[in-house]
């Protein structure tokens, strides 16, 4: 037994490890009960059992039990003890006695009192009498014992029955179910004495936190955890545990260390059939028990957590057995065991829980995490309603002391009745971005005092509170005004009331597998801190509202709060210049930001104004997010060497080593080589679409022109969607050997499939990480296979944030990119793809964009989120990187009028900054820009991200040459 507590003060979860209940009977046993109880009270009404007339043991007098007087009751009937009339027993008697409350605290000469008085737990308060029960001949397989609960008992659903076991000297958990008044338990294992109690809640509530295998754990999150369980190990069918645990978990570290095992990388890919054939096999099982056993011993870990999910219901008997034997052996190291469960459902009127005997799981394991669903409604109060009627039930299977109950920190997506967990933002992005409505000058912009109408541009939305559950919600409706999805906030003030379901049945804490994801709303982390301390909660609205800010080139201009659907009607007055339109969702304290507009106010003037020259200092005017109602006048294109713009403040120089540059070019005879020279570039990229049925040779030009100009060559080679679709396999076979014969040919990079996280690129509906992962594996064998000199490159994805708007047909790149280093990719690329072409800042600023603060605007935001998901494994490569600049064309169109103010001089500055940051950072082996010569310009701008303008300058290959 070990006596180090999981908890940091007095009211430990101790490890209290009962003897298990052999052939579990976890899910049907209510039913049982309650048919048996029935019975035994006829029986004991009609048939007293005869009394044993010589004395036994000390003179004590027994009632032997047999099939026709199978109950035993004290003189107040307080407590029955009952046999299975079909299996009483042989020669089985019972005595029966009782202390009152006062008598047994009080203390009593008789050694075996005086014992069991001494030996009750500081954590557990005397609720009942003491019953002591004497036993004599052959007990039968189980008894059943039926305790009166008290009638001053205020709240029953506080008191467990315990009892005491002279072998062992202590107080054990008996589990037991309430029914018509009593506490009734079936019991294998008589105890010598057997009493009501009611155990303390904790002084400071556990709270563990699961880390994936890809995740780093942070300070913030680190600070809150009384438990964190590293993730990243599975076992094989040999028992062995392969993988490595999540990076920046320190044992030493103020919170208890137990790595979690699980039987998944990804929990949409589960493998039962490992652990069948762990379980099923008695040598097999113990050799990893003890392979566990070592590995947690062996690392200095204070115990581990099994999370082995969906096992067969035939595999329930050995399942426990694998968790009792685990169990014992960690025991003996003076360790912990924890296990995951689903939560209990009901079936057929009885708690069912599948191949996870509850009951012999909680007296094996110290920690018995329930995990809980995401549903809001569930946790709606009321005896009959899901998670308080479970949790009514679970206390009485297991000792409460172990119990965490798993909850999700982040909101959910409910369409046609199914939930999923989805970020908060991204819950948020149906609602849409800015648009304006103003009336304009000729010239395009809006004089001052002009009103101006801003709105969201996205789903028309009916926004609610569930004032049970404090949870905030939004229905998206379609024009009909049906609902076509729900989604439900976890704000800070519904989790925690979700976490304070475990005050009222004084469980151990709350359990997070998700803490860790992008997506948590604002405030959560201090709410969990404010719960494990046992804080009242802050205060907080729930109600949905939009916060608008009119922000100018100094900041807050203007602030006004609306309904979700109400639009904004406001003037400017203040003095002629560009002005961002920003909104925000709020609930509370939580603000979730939207992307903004830009306006262009000015008074009428009777002379032209003059055209500014252009300047290398970016400028701090804020810039556009959506479809601008006007725009300042471009300044005008720059050429020649004079006025070249250079690498901006903090950026320096790109520095030697293994990074490297290049361009996007429109093929690789293009002219544009020389431009690129002197922009000190030594890498080309031409982008080849390989369809069904193509030839590698058209692979051969562009590698040999390439070459000739004494550049590199990087081929990006994606696939035809359509193509994929129709042939699946098949043209994965078609695709992956093409890759093989052009490797032949001596690329030097190739770059497998484009932003398949989008469906303009994977069949709609089918976009898988895990597939892709897959179709990686078996390119990158293919290339390497004829040309180990080939860098492989991932498939950049698109940087989106927009799944929850478009379900089925986006995924966002950083849940993209988790699961595919989930799946395994990183051992199938020599370089991960990204792309990073949305920005209209810096690249040295972290904030400022005026559109939000979501990581895909920032060239930091990408790189360190990408660095963090991949674990620093593998370098990056940016495939494409550019900054979108309309001048000398002319407006861009809606959808990317975010960089309607985006000069040719900031451009340039910000290419090179770019090229110095990735260089400086040691993350980056390749930035390509893009683009260098495109001269479409259309729906799709390609031009006004070229390096070479439309009057044949280049001013950012001056700029990279500068800074070089």
């Amino acid at each position: 037994m070990l006596d180090t507590p999981i908890q940091e003060d007095t009211q430990p979860l101790t490890p209290v490890r009962e003897q298990p209940q052999s052939g579990g009977c976890g899910y049907w046993v209510t039913a049982l009960l309650t048919l048996f109880v029935a019975s035994i009270l006829v029986v004991v009404g009609l048939f007293l059992p005869p009394i044993n007339l010589y004395e036994q043991l000390f003179g004590v007098q027994y009632a032997m039990l047999s099939a026709d007087a199978n109950a035993i009751a004290n003189g107040d009937q307080t407590l029955t003890l009952s046999v299975d009339p079909a299996n009483p027993g042989n020669q089985f008697g019972v005595a029966l006695a009782s202390l009152s409350m006062d008598d047994f605290v009080a203390g009593n000469r008789e050694a075996n009192i005086a014992a069991a008085q001494a030996a009750i737990p500081p954590y557990l308060a005397l609720q009942s009498p003491v019953y002591i029960i004497e036993t004599t001949g052959t007990q039968p397989e189980f008894v059943t014992l039926a305790v009166s609960l008290p009638a001053s008992a205020s709240q029953p659903d506080l008191l467990d029955l315990y009892g005491f076991y002279g072998d062992s000297g202590q107080w054990r958990f008996i589990p037991s179910q309430t029914d018509a008044g009593k506490r009734i338990a079936m019991v294998e294992d008589i105890p010598a004495q057997v009493a009501l109690f009611q155990p303390a809640p904790p002084q400071q509530f556990t709270v563990l936190v699961a880390v994936d295998g890809t995740q780093v754990l942070s300070p913030e999150v680190a600070q809150l955890a009384t438990i964190v369980a590293p993730g990243g190990l599975q076992p094989n069918q040999q028992g062995q545990l392969v993988g490595s645990i999540a990076a920046g978990v320190d044992p030493n570290a103020g919170y208890l260390v137990m790595p979690v095992i699980r039987n998944y990388a990804d929990p949409r890919a589960l493998d039962p059939e490992t652990v069948t054939v762990i379980i099923g096999n008695r040598t097999l099982r113990s050799q990893h028990v003890s392979q566990i056993a070592n590995f947690a011993s062996s690392n200095g870990f204070n115990g581990v957590m099994i999370d082995y999910r969906d096992v067969p219901i035939e595999q329930r008997d050995n399942f426990s057995a694998f968790i009792e034997e685990l169990g014992a052996s960690l025991d003996s190291l003076g360790l912990l065991l924890g296990v995951v469960v689903p939560q209990a459902e009901i079936t057929e009127g009885a708690w069912n829980t599948g191949a996870y005997d509850w009951r012999a799981l909680g007296a094996a394991a110290d920690i018995v995490q329930i995990n809980l669903g995401v549903d809001p409604a569930a946790f709606t109060p009321g005896a009959d309603r899901p998670v308080e009627a479970m949790l009514r039930w679970a206390v009485g299977e297991i000792d409460r002391r172990k119990i965490v109950i798993g909850l999700s920190a982040l909101s959910a997506r409910q369409i046609n009745g199914a939930f999923s967990p989805i970020g908060y933002d991204e819950a948020l992005s149906a609602l849409g971005d800015v648009e304006v409505e103003a009336e304009t000058t000729e010239t395009g912009t809006i004089e001052p005092g002009t009103e101006i109408e801003a709105s969201l541009d996205g789903f028309e939305a009916a926004p609610g509170v569930q004032d049970e559950t404090r949870t905030p919600y939004i229905e998206y409706q379609d024009e009909s005004g049906a609902t076509v999805a729900t989604m439900w906030l976890t704000s800070p003030e519904a989790l925690r009331f979700r976490m304070d379901w475990t005050v009222p049945f004084t469980l151990n804490g709350v359990a997070f597998e998700d803490l860790l994801a992008d997506g948590i709303a604002a405030g959560v982390l201090d709410t969990i801190l404010d719960y494990k301390t046992q804080q009242p909660p802050a205060p907080g609205g729930t109600e949905l509202a939009l916060r608008w800010r009119i922000e100018g080139a100094n900041g807050v201009i203007s602030e006004a709060t609306t309904d979700l659907n109400a639009p904004l009607r406001t003037t400017i007055e203040a003095p002629d210049g560009n002005y961002a339109i920003n909104v925000a969702v709020v609930s509370g304290e939580v603000e979730s930001a939207r992307g903004g507009a830009a306006v262009a106010v000015f008074a009428p003037t009777l002379t032209p104004t003059p055209v500014p020259t252009a300047t290398p200092t970016p400028s701090p005017t804020p810039t556009p997010t959506t479809a601008p109602v006007a725009v300042a006048q471009a300044p005008a294109a720059s050429s020649g060497a004079s006025s070249a713009p250079v690498a901006g403040p903090g950026a320096g120089s790109i520095v030697a080593g293994s990074f490297e540059y290049g361009g996007h070019v429109t093929s690789a005879a293009t002219g544009a080589a020389e431009a690129m020279r002197r922009a000190g570039m030594t890498w080309m990229k031409v982008q080849i679409r390989h369809s069904a049925g193509m030839s590698a040779s058209v692979a051969a030009g562009p590698i040999n022109d390439a070459h000739s100009r004494g550049f590199k060559i990087l081929l990006g080679i994606p696939g035809t969607p359509g193509d994929l679709a129709a042939g699946g396999q098949s043209y994965v076979q078609q695709y992956v050997n093409f890759l093989g014969e052009v490797a032949a040919l001596g690329p030097d990079a190739i770059e497998v499939w484009n932003e398949q996280n989008l469906d303009r690129e994977w069949p709609t509906g089918q976009i898988s990480a895990a597939a892709y992962t897959d179709l990686l594996r078996q390119a990158y064998q293919a290339i390497k296979s004829r040309n180990g000199s080939v860098m492989v490159i991932s498939g950049a994805l698109a940087p989106t944030g927009a799944e929850g708007a478009f379900p089925g047909q986006v995924v966002n790149d950083d849940r993209y990119l988790r699961e595919m280093v989930a799946a395994g990719a990183l051992q199938y690329l020599d370089c991960v793809g990204a792309h990073y072409n949305e920005g209209i800042v810096s690249p040295n600023q972290r904030g400022g964009d005026p559109r939000d603060n979501y990581y895909t605007r920032y060239f930091w935001g990408m790189l360190d989120t990408y660095w963090s998901i991949i674990g620093g494994q593998k370098p990056i490569c940016f495939t494409e990187l550019g900054y979108l600049s309309p001048e000398g064309y002319g407006p861009l169109p809606g959808f990317f009028a975010w960089a309607q103010n985006v000069t040719v001089s900031q451009q340039a500055s910000w290419l090179a900054e770019a090229a110095a940051l990735s260089s400086q950072s040691g993350r980056v082996r390749l930035m390509i820009i893009w683009n260098v010569d495109f001269t479409v310009y259309g729906s799709d701008p390609q031009a006004g991200y070229a390096m070479i303008r439309a009057d044949g300058s280049c001013p950012a290959c001056n700029a990279l040459a500068a800074a070089r």
